[in-house]
């Protein structure tokens, strides 16, 4: 079963912000990322990067923002 929660973005240098993952998630040494509007993390570092920005671009942004609109749409009537 996965996590939700909600986190902080701490400052962590002059560059760059962090964000504090939930003691419960197992992580590796490293985690990979592909992050625009949105930031999928794999934590584990098992999935390479490029491969993690193409799924949340070609297959989850979109099917995302349409959820949202689809959402908007049926508040406001």
């Amino acid at each position: 079963m996965g996590i939700t929660d909600k986190r902080k973005i701490h400052r962590a240098g002059e560059f760059s912000k962090s964000v504090v993952l939930p003691a419960g998630l197992r992580t590796g040494t490293y985690a990979t990322m592909a992050a625009d509007r949105l930031v999928l993390i794999d934590p584990r570092g098992e999935i390479p990067a490029d491969a993690l920005l193409d799924l949340m671009e070609k297959h989850l942004e979109p099917v995302i923002w349409q959820l949202l609109a689809t959402r908007s749409q049926t508040i406001t009537e």
